[in-house]
């Protein structure tokens, strides 16, 4: 039902919607006329852009969008590009300057949008139209004037605008070109006043000798004509006339100025903002426009100035009566859309109204209906609910079990762990143990307590997760609890020259909690950022009081390897490990940490970044307030809390020292084995246990593994799957697609004994995989038969010279000398232009020192050998291929099938063809 009437409301609305569309009128104007100004801070400009604003009266249709670049070049650039972003169909600009300006209107041009440019012009002729006045014959009307009022004699100096700009060139060349026809007539100087009061007056102080000389002043405005007034009677030179351009009827301006006899003309620059607004509607309306506009120039001295004015006056009364008249045109015109609206309004009232009817009908029809088929769906619902709670109370129940199985099997781990530690504990004692003995008698202790610490922790947090877990709290200062805990640490941070202090921050803090839970939080914190920071690297302890003054603040620091944004997001997840750790651990240690923080109802936070440290922060409660009179440790009771598992927690720590190499066997091997496994007491186990048979080089992570294996070039690889960083696929992978590696068998051991795993493993061509934990000769039995089996293969198959002779007596250098060598060989093959000089390159060896070389190990010719491998490959494809004997050729480097048939008669005596039929009768037989 609720389906049924939204869908006939939002019918209902959506055609009240459409009417009130339909009954607006179009108010938005269809175009937008971007008007880029240089500069609007003079009478002149302010006039051409009421000009434009009056004329647009006549053209609703159009919007202007001003932007004003205040004589700054840069500023008009990104105003006219903000203008192209706001989708302009046609751009006016009066240039700031003629040649910066030019790319960007060229631009605008090429994006198909009309420009019309008035006033100044730009070096481009990538434009529509330009309107403006006739500036060079400005200048000229200007000399002429100066020649009659003195008489074709006389003195004058010129005040030009911003230099670059359209405007100052022409008038400037319209007034010499006027003046060379009146000898009597010198510019003794010409200043620049850049169009404004200011820069004419700075550049008058400079020319002040000049001035005091002049007759007349002609500026190429008013504006600079009255600055220069203005500095002349302050300097007292009465004597001067003044000339200006522009003529604004606007207060201090040209008209003005000359009806008050402060200049003795101006000449009207028509703005030709009219002009613009109206070209623009042409263009916009498709019709065709002249490209250049020159606007007439009059000029105006005490002769007509009165008749200027009085026309001015009429023309700005007119306009404001205009204005009226189109203020009164818009309120009418709202007033009669407003009229529209409400009718429209009115009538889809109406008709929802009605809709709205036929929906409520249907809806009662509907009703009954409906409401049978919620009540269906309730019953079915409370149906759901009471199988769904008792299917939780099953859950409940079979997690509960599970959990009790849980504990139970935790508790059993712990008789046989004890069983196994105490026997270990009497052969360690016994003083007829070898070195070697003692070391794997030392490493299963170690294990084993590993393994005991974990099913006591295990156990803990079941404890503390079922609330079974009772606390004895008492009030304790913190430093004093915690010198004994450092103590414990103080030998490892020696050994790693760890800076390692407890700084207290206000003394005798002091807290509530239980001693023997409490130590395990520290210990375990402490364990982990001595785990992760590097030799000469620092753990700092701080004692502090918590901003309600109450609390106590434990903050423990350390500039270790730190944590990334994943591992830092789980990091009190319980089993969580990280991908990323140099050192992984079980996953319980910082979820129990929480636990027994929580359980002291205080809070645990971590703050850590990759590569700069990591810092825990532990607030306790300072008062017992929390805390239940059980919970609290009364006087007449006694706790234990001595620690034991303290040594495990050192114990670990003293495992995370670094791989150191095995001591040089007096034996000479002949097989090379590289174990790359980042566990360091397995590492050391195999290797010590493969030392006595094979010459051992072992690595702690799969980078440090790739460049011993580069280095040795192995015999045989074992390597683990699961390190950090690049990982034992990634080891396999890229030692198989290398050339000088890809002959190594590799073992790869895990201890994800998965299918999937075992099938990525060989489908990146190892050699064996081997499941941990496993057993010592089957390992020895694995290795012994892929070495064995690799050995007959190349007897048979290619009894290559490097197998034949001299191998068993060859050091590792000569191996390394011969694998590379060999590869360089069998990468060349195809290449008939190969020679020895290349082999000698690429070695770093003279001619002389190779063909000694290979001689005394393979005792054979560099270019005999080559050829060998050559005709080997060449065999492989007449057999294998079925290519033609001329591409067989090319392929394995001969210079030409003719020679190609020649060497391998000489080695094979028979030719290719012959011997291609002989393996297909044999194969046919």
């Amino acid at each position: 039902m609720s389906a049924i009437f939204t869908k006939y409301t939002y019918i209902s609305c959506l055609f009240a919607i459409l009417c009130c569309l339909g009954c607006r009128q179009k108010s938005t104007p269809r175009y937008r006329i971007g008007f880029s100004q240089c500069t609007g801070n003079d009478d002149w400009r302010r006039n051409m852009l009421v000009e434009m604003k009056r004329e647009l009266f006549y053209h609703p249709e159009m919007q202007l969008l001003y932007k004003d670049a205040e004589d700054d070049s840069k500023r008009q650039i990104n105003q006219i590009k903000e203008l192209l972003s706001e989708k302009m169909d046609i751009l006016l600009v009066s240039p700031n300057e003629a040649t910066p300006l030019a790319p960007i209107i060229a631009e605008v041009y090429r994006k198909g949008i009309p420009v019309i440019i008035l006033d100044r012009k730009a070096a481009t002729d990538s434009f529509t139209a330009y309107i403006g006045g006739d500036n060079y014959n400005i200048g000229k009307l200007a000399a002429e004037y100066i020649a009659g009022q003195l008489g074709g004699k006389g003195r004058i100096i010129e005040v030009t605008g911003l230099r670059g700009s359209s405007p100052t060139i022409e008038r400037h060349q319209g007034f010499h070109d006027a003046l060379t026809q009146y000898p009597g007539l010198q510019v003794i100087t010409s200043l620049e006043g850049n169009w404004g009061p200011r820069q004419t007056r700075e550049a008058a102080i400079r020319n002040q000798a000049a001035i005091r000389q002049a007759d007349v002043v002609f500026a190429q405005n008013d504006v600079m004509a009255y600055a220069m007034y203005n500095y002349c009677r302050e300097a007292g030179f009465r004597n001067i006339r003044f000339i200006g351009v522009d003529a604004s009827p606007y207060p201090d301006a040209g008209i003005d100025l000359v009806s008050r006899s402060i200049l003795s003309a101006s000449l009207l620059y028509p703005s030709g903002g009219k002009e613009a607004i109206s070209m623009a509607a042409d263009i916009l309306a498709g019709k065709k426009v002249p490209r250049s506009t020159l606007l007439q120039t009059v000029l105006i001295d005490n002769s007509n100035v009165k008749l200027m004015r009085l026309q001015i006056d009429k023309i700005q009364a007119q306009h404001h009566e205009l204005e009226q008249q189109q203020s009164l045109l818009q309120e009418q015109r709202r007033l009669y859309q407003d009229q529209q609206h409400l009718l429209r309004i009115v009538v889809t009232t109406l008709c929802i109204a009605f809709l709205l009817g036929i929906v409520l009908i249907f809806i009662l029809r509907t009703n009954r209906r409906i409401n049978h088929q919620l009540k269906q769906q309730r019953d079915e619902i409370v149906q759901q609910r009471d199988q769904l709670v008792e299917m939780t109370a099953k859950a409940q129940k079979a997690t509960e079990a599970k959990f009790d199985f849980f504990t139970n099997l935790s508790h059993e781990f712990r008789t046989p762990l004890t069983l196994i530690q105490a026997p270990l504990e009497n052969l360690l004692g016994e003083r007829q143990l070898s070195s070697s003995q003692k070391q794997q008698l030392e490493l299963m202790q170690r294990n084993v307590s590993r393994l005991m610490r974990l099913v006591n922790q295990l156990l803990e947090y079941r404890r503390i997760e079922s609330g079974k877990m009772q606390l004895k709290v008492s009030e304790s200062e913190l430093a004093v609890f915690m010198i004994d805990i450092i103590e414990a640490f103080k030998g490892f941070a020696v050994k790693k020259h760890i800076d390692l202090r407890l700084i207290s921050r206000q003394p005798g803090i002091k807290a509530w909690f239980d001693h023997r839970l409490f130590d395990r939080v520290l210990y375990n914190l402490l364990s982990n950022a001595f785990k992760f920071t590097s030799d000469y690297g620092k753990v700092h302890i701080y004692l502090e009081k918590a901003e309600n003054g109450r609390d106590a603040v434990i903050i423990i620091e350390d500039d270790g390897i730190g944590m990334d944004e994943s591992t830092l997001a789980h990091a009190f997840e319980l089993f969580y490990q990280s991908r990323e750790s140099e050192h992984k651990g079980t996953g319980i240690g910082l979820a129990l940490t929480r636990e027994i923080i929580t359980l002291h109802h205080g809070s645990v936070s971590v703050k850590s970044r990759k590569g700069a440290g990591t810092t825990f922060t532990i607030t306790m409660p300072g008062y017992s307030d929390p805390f239940t009179s059980e919970e609290i440790l009364k006087e007449t009771e006694y706790v234990n809390v001595i620690n034991p598992q303290q040594n495990h927690y050192m114990e670990e720590l003293e495992n995370t020292i670094p791989l150191t190499q095995l001591p040089v066997s007096g034996k000479e091997h002949h097989y090379s084995i590289l174990i790359i496994e980042d566990h360091p007491d397995l590492n050391s186990f195999l290797a010590g246990f493969l030392n006595e048979q094979y010459e051992v080089f072992h690595a702690g992570n799969g980078t440090e593994g790739l460049q011993l294996a580069f280095h040795h070039i192995p015999d045989l690889i074992l390597c683990d799957i699961m390190m950090d960083g690049i990982n034992g696929i990634q080891v396999l992978s890229t030692l198989k697609k290398d050339i000088r590696t890809s002959h190594i068998p590799i073992i790869l051991l895990s201890a994800n004994n998965s299918e999937e795993q075992r099938i990525e493993g060989m489908h990146h061509n190892a050699d064996a995989y081997i499941s941990k934990p496993f057993k010592l000769k089957y390992l020895q039995e694995t290795i012994s038969s892929i070495l064995s089996n690799r050995t007959l293969l190349k007897e048979h198959y290619i009894a290559e010279p490097e197998i034949r002779v001299n191998t068993n007596n060859s050091n590792k250098q000569d191996r390394k000398f011969v694998n590379d060598f060999t590869a360089i060989v069998e990468e060349n093959l195809g290449n008939d232009g190969f020679s020895v000089e290349d082999i000698c390159q690429q070695l770093s060896i003279s001619k002389v020192q190779l063909y000694r070389k290979v001689k005394q190990l393979l005792n054979c010719n560099v270019n005999d050998y080559i050829l060998d491998v050559r005709v080997k490959k060449a065999r492989y494809l007449l057999v294998n291929s079925r290519m033609a004997i001329s591409e067989i050729a090319f392929t394995c480097g001969f210079s030409s099938p003719a020679y190609f048939s020649t060497v391998f008669k000489a080695r094979s005596q028979q030719t290719p063809k012959g011997f291609r039929e002989q393996i297909y009768k044999k194969n046919e037989g």
